[in-house]
């Protein structure tokens, strides 16, 4: 995954926000959860593996 992707997963959490749901990562498996610890999303999204 690029920045480009983390732009995707980002706006599609912002627009799960203002619409009140979650969302969810799934399937990314350890390397998306480690991308998302190294930039601090994991604080905002919710990875399942």
């Amino acid at each position: 995954m690029d920045c480009a992707g983390l732009n995707i997963i980002v706006a599609a959490r912002n627009q799960a926000d203002l619409q009140g749901r979650w969302l969810v990562l799934r399937g990314g498996g350890h390397h998306a959860v480690r991308l998302l610890k190294l930039t601090g999303l994991h604080r905002h999204l919710t990875a399942a593996t």
